[in-house]
Parts: structure tokens; C-alpha cells; sequence
């Protein structure tokens, strides 16, 4: 696929326009107006792609700005930049898990109950031939809806929803290259590792402690 550039972007942008002008109702003696005027065509279409290209140009010249931003809080803070990303970081994942568990747990207990509803409704009917394990549908239904009671008392007590640190956009952009850098320095320990592993089962003696 072809990369997008600002190059493409504007060209993109000017034969949207100049679809939408060639679509808009016009009368005649607007069109008419149109063929003679050529460069009026021409002045509003370089207004509106100088409008596109400057609007362009701030947002690349933005997002530049928060990387090196987030660059410079990640070595000038060091460890602790480092310690309180991914705090905040671990922070908000908890909270992502904590919603989820809730939900889950909601649906289990729909699903208990319902499960439970059905196997009752089947353990009153009469036997089929083929059917095995029905003489217990009825103990069945009994546990599935006690754990739907545990479940949902659970629920109740999970008043309110957690809220997790805000991330500023340096330090979204910060804590990407910290968990690249935690991501790098675990492949090569790994690495490491397995070499090391790989050169005694070889025969070779370790002396990197040496």
C-alpha cells in the first residue's frame, strides 16, 4: 500500500473537492460562470488544501513535539519516571480487570439461573429412553442457584467504579518506550540465558563471573 504521506494526503483531499463541487446543483448560469472562470476554481482549491496542509503540518508537528517529550521524561526521569509509569500503567489495568470480573460475573449468574430454570422444568417431566443422569438434575439446579446467590451478592458489594490514574499524552507516549525497553531487556536476558544454557550442555565452561 501506498504510504501515506502528506504528498498523497493533499492529492487526496483536491480530488475530494473537486468531486464535491462537480456533484454540487448548479444552474446554467452558474456552470456557464464556472467555464470562464477557471482560476477562481483554482483559488478556492488552493485555499482549501492550504487549509488541510497547515492543519496537517501542526498535528505531525504536534505529535513530534509529545514524542520527544515523552523521550526526555523517560531519561531525565530515570527510575522513578520509570517506577511511576508503570505503576500507573498496572493501576489502570487493574481497574480494566476489575470491570470485566464484574460483568463476568453478572452473566454467570444470569446463566445459573436460566440453567437452573431448564433443568427443573426437565427433572418434572417424564423420562426419555437414551436420557441418562437425569435423577440428578434436580441437585443440580440447587447448586447452580447458590452459586448464582454468591454471585450475585458479590456484585452488590462492588459498589461503585474503580478509577485509574490519568495519562497526559508525554507520558502515554513515555511509557511506550519504557515497556519497549522492559521488552528488549527481557529478550536479551532470555537470550542470555538460553546461550548459556546451550554452552554448558556443549561442554564450555561459564566465565562471564570471571
Amino acid at each position: 500500500p501506498m504510504p501515506l504521506t502528506l504528498g498523497v494526503l493533499l492529492r487526496c483531499v483536491s480530488v475530494a473537492i473537486l468531486a464535491q463541487d462537480r456533484a454540487r446543483p448548479r444552474s446554467c448560469a452558474e456552470r456557464s460562470a464556472s467555464l470562464f472562470q477557471p482560476g477562481a476554481m483554482l483559488g478556492g482549491l488552493k485555499e482549501k488544501l492550504g487549509i488541510v496542509a497547515e492543519a496537517t503540518t501542526g498535528a505531525v508537528q504536534g505529535r513530534v513535539d509529545t514524542a520527544k517529550g515523552g523521550k526526555k521524561l523517560v531519561d531525565e526521569g530515570g527510575p522513578l519516571a520509570k517506577a511511576a509509569l508503570l505503576a500507573k500503567s498496572a493501576a489502570n489495568d487493574a481497574v480494566v480487570s476489575d470491570k470485566e470480573a464484574s460483568k463476568l460475573m453478572s452473566l454467570s449468574a444470569e446463566r445459573l439461573k436460566s440453567a437452573a430454570k431448564k433443568l427443573r422444568e426437565a427433572a418434572g417431566m417424564p423420562d426419555v429412553e437414551g436420557i441418562e443422569g437425569k435423577e440428578k438434575f434436580a441437585s443440580l439446579a440447587d447448586s447452580f442457584e447458590e452459586r448464582a446467590t454468591a454471585y450475585t451478592k458479590a456484585v452488590s458489594l462492588l459498589t461503585g467504579e474503580m478509577e485509574g490514574p490519568a495519562f497526559s499524552d508525554v507520558e502515554t507516549d513515555a511509557l511506550r518506550l519504557v515497556l519497549a525497553q522492559e521488552g528488549y531487556e527481557w529478550a536479551y536476558e532470555k537470550g542470555a540465558s538460553a546461550a548459556g544454557a546451550a554452552a554448558k550442555s556443549c561442554g564450555y565452561k561459564d566465565t562471564s563471573a570471571v
